[in-house]
């Protein structure tokens, strides 16, 4: 009967700690599953690149541009998601060409290459379709595309915001749409084009911003 009551006391007892046991190991199991991943993006889209140019012709008369030229851009991005996945941090390059055009007709094209600090905060982590709003800094080299004996060309810092949502289609596989906005802080500077005529025109432009929307894919590994 003392033997009994000694191994009942035994088991009793060791009943806490194999419990902790298994909590611990939940823990762990948990702790690897909700580590950092690294990710990386694809994205495409429309970009609006605003500017704010005008055109001195020979006879004095000021032409100014037209609203600003939208066209197409490529992105790719590096970076990590953090331990809980509400927040990413990653590097982006951003290639964007859109033309000027004044009067309706094409003038010269404005290509940008962006190099970008991102971070990001996503909502409803354990949903499929996860929101996201961010922030993002970093330098951009901006110049003209043209067959005209000068050319427009500025590099600076930018900074701007981006939002959009996510679909989580597999574990490491998601779908991405969204908008991003970048300021881009540039010097107005003069520069020489021609006329359909070969006339020499004073140019003088300004580069204020870049808006984009795009659709991307991101693989988790």
């Amino acid at each position: 009967m003392a033997k009994k009551q000694v191994a009942i006391g035994l088991m009793l007892a060791v009943l806490p700690y194999q419990a902790w046991c298994g909590e611990a190991d939940d823990a762990v199991v948990e702790a690897v599953e909700n580590g950092n991943q690294y990710f990386v993006s694809l994205r495409a889209g429309g970009s609006l690149i605003g500017n704010d140019d005008s055109a001195k012709l020979v006879c004095g008369q000021v032409v100014d541009t037209d609203d600003g030229g939208i066209g197409g851009f490529a992105g790719v991005d590096a970076g990590v998601y953090l331990h809980n996945s509400q927040n990413r941090v990653y590097y982006s390059y951003e290639y964007h060409k859109a033309t000027t055009q004044f009067a309706g007709k094409d003038a010269y094209d404005t290509v940008s290459s962006l190099h970008l600090i991102n971070a990001d905060y996503l909502f409803r982590t354990e949903k499929s379709l996860q929101p996201f709003v961010g922030l993002h800094f970093g330098y951009a080299f901006s110049k003209t595309e043209s067959d005209f004996p000068g050319e427009f060309d500025d590099n600076g810092l930018v900074f701007g915001l981006q939002t959009g949502i996510g679909w989580q289609v597999m574990r490491d596989l998601s779908l991405e749409v969204g908008l991003r906005h970048s300021v881009l802080p540039a010097e107005r500077e003069s520069w020489q084009a021609e006329d359909a005529n070969g006339a020499p025109v004073e140019v003088h432009s300004q580069l204020k911003g870049i808006t984009s929307a795009y659709a991307g894919v991101t693989y988790r590994f």
